[in-house]
Order: C-alpha cells, then sequence, then structure tokens
C-alpha cells in the first residue's frame, strides 16, 4: 500500500500543518539549524513541484554540515524512490563519524 492512499493520511497530514501553523513563528529555519551540532543529510526530489532548490541552497548556506543528495523524484522520495533513499543513507551513514546528537531543539 501506497503510504499516501492510506485511509488515515488525510487527519495525519491535517494535524500536521495545523501544528505547523501553530508554530511558525516559533520554529525558524535559521532557529532550528543554529542548534544542530550534528551532520545534516537533505535527500532532496529535483522534480519537487513545491519546494525547489533554492531551499536546499539556503540549507547549505545556514548549516555547512550539510550533505544534499539530489534524487530524481518529487516531494516525497522516501516514497517515490524507496530504494535510493536507503541506498543514499547507508551511503552517508557509512561515512561519517560515529557521534552523539542529542541535543535538544
Amino acid at each position: 500500500m501506497r503510504p499516501a492512499a492510506d485511509p488515515n493520511a488525510g487527519e495525519v497530514y491535517y494535524r500536521l500543518m495545523t501544528r505547523f501553523m501553530l508554530n511558525q513563528s516559533t520554529y525558524t529555519l535559521d532557529s532550528v539549524l543554529s542548534k544542530l551540532t550534528c551532520p545534516l543529510l537533505l535527500l532532496w526530489g529535483d522534480l519537487d513541484p513545491w519546494v525547489g532548490p533554492t531551499k536546499a541552497n539556503r540549507i547549505k548556506e545556514i548549516y555547512s554540515n550539510t550533505t544534499l543528495m539530489n534524487l530524481q523524484a518529487g516531494h516525497c522520495p522516501h516514497d517515490e524512490v524507496p530504494e535510493l533513499v536507503n541506498r543514499a543513507l547507508l551511503e552517508w551513514m557509512s561515512n561519517i563519524e560515529p557521534q552523539v546528537c542529542l541535543r535538544t531543539l
């Protein structure tokens, strides 16, 4: 079954967006990224119709410990090309030093 076809997908999406809108001023991109202390992997769908590559580049500007992997996918690469996402994650994890990153955002 595709995750978006799950009968609860609409309710989950509604709750996520409601929470996001309520906390939008609290959690800005800059404020969240400034608290990170560990490597960050961005798996970016080159065909994403909603969030373009400008946002990925902005994240890399703000947080230099970012690795960007572009995938031939849309907004949800984990759903669209899970085999590429898994391969990218395994490759990335094999190249980073084991670290503890438990700081609360």
